[in-house]
């Protein structure tokens, strides 16, 4: 199902219960979700795994068969991680809904291609992050004050002689601990960019924390905090941020 008329919009938004809803803004936030992450986000309170597993795919299943997701050929974690590994994306009937919803104008009609490993993988990574401080802050560990993911989080600046540059992380985080207040810019590293092309990443934080933009509207430069899947990639990463100029390292 690829179009909507407004009668059937009301219909569905009627017709799916919050839990569904909720997960169909989340798709569209962060682009791909697992069926895992779906479940651990929205029904995490069901009182036995198999119920909330079983209650997971039951709305998955409704929200594909109506034509708001759809789910990609690949699949994540092999033939062992079952349903919970499938991949979903919003189609563009799931953006109208989404948008109708929140009194948005109409959003793109495009369609959903499926997209390279890389692009997956990475995307997966940032919502496990995000997954992560949800369940901390479940536990009372912090408060997740703001997690804004791409393209929201990206900044755009003047950099040198007036040129127009943009920040691109991969998500901005606010966490509150205690009496205080973290502010972070988060770059999910999944091990596949070279020395090329971090450093040049490196001297975009560096051009825009001279810019002074963040902190002339925030008050602060958040710090950049460099995430990686491996204690080796942790290190390369660390050898070379600390090679940096030393107002960049002092930030990252």
């Amino acid at each position: 199902m690829t179009g909507l008329t407004r009668s059937r919009l009301v219909q569905l938004a009627s017709q799916l219960n919050d839990r569904e809803l909720a997960a169909l803004e989340t798709v569209e936030r962060f682009r791909l979700l697992r069926g895992d992450q779906l479940r651990r986000l929205f029904f995490y309170d069901i009182s036995s795994d198999a119920g909330s597993a079983r209650l997971c795919r039951r709305s998955l299943a409704r929200l594909a068969e109506a034509g708001l997701l759809t789910r990609l050929e690949r699949r994540v974690g092999g033939t062992r991680a079952g349903s919970s590994g499938h991949v979903y994306a919003i189609t563009a009937a799931g953006r109208r809904l989404n948008a109708y919803r929140s009194g948005r104008g109409k959003p793109s009609n495009r369609g959903v291609h499926e997209p390279g490993q890389p692009f997956v993988a990475h995307t997966l990574a940032i919502v496990d992050l995000y997954l992560a401080l949800v369940e901390a802050e479940r536990a009372g560990t912090l408060e997740l004050l703001a997690f804004e993911s791409e393209p929201s989080c990206w900044r755009t600046f003047n950099a040198v002689l007036g040129t127009a540059r943009t920040l691109k992380p991969d998500a901005h985080v606010r966490v509150g601990a205690g009496d205080y207040e973290y502010g972070s810019f988060v770059e999910v590293d999944c091990a596949t960019e070279g020395k090329g092309a971090l450093l040049g990443k490196a001297h975009v934080y560096l051009s825009y924390y001279r810019s002074g933009r963040e902190q002339a509207q925030r008050g602060l430069f958040p710090k950049v905090v460099w995430i990686a899947a491996t204690e080796s990639r942790a290190q390369f990463l660390d050898e070379l941020l600390r090679a940096l100029p030393e107002r960049l390292s002092e930030i990252s």
